[in-house]
């Protein structure tokens, strides 16, 4: 699954993912490969990516933010 995370003037993160935890309007939701096509609105808090070619994770905080899962790509825009 591919992560794409943009603010307004650059690509903040870009990696292939397993999964990722995020925060949601009512609270912290997890996204797995395959997940249906969404649109969801970000809190502020830490999205958590697991990232596929390690076993390592990836922390980064947000404000706030808007999230879309489209066909194995997740987009992030803060």
């Amino acid at each position: 699954m591919d992560l794409k995370i943009i603010d307004q003037k650059k690509i903040v993160f870009q990696s292939n993912i397993v999964s990722i935890i995020v925060p949601g309007i009512d609270g912290y939701f997890q996204i797995l490969e395959n997940h249906t096509s969404f649109i969801s609105l970000l809190k502020s808090g830490f999205l958590e990516c697991s990232l596929k070619n390690s076993k390592s994770k990836k922390k980064i905080q947000i404000d706030s933010g808007i999230l879309q899962v489209y066909k194995n790509n997740v987009l992030i825009l803060l």
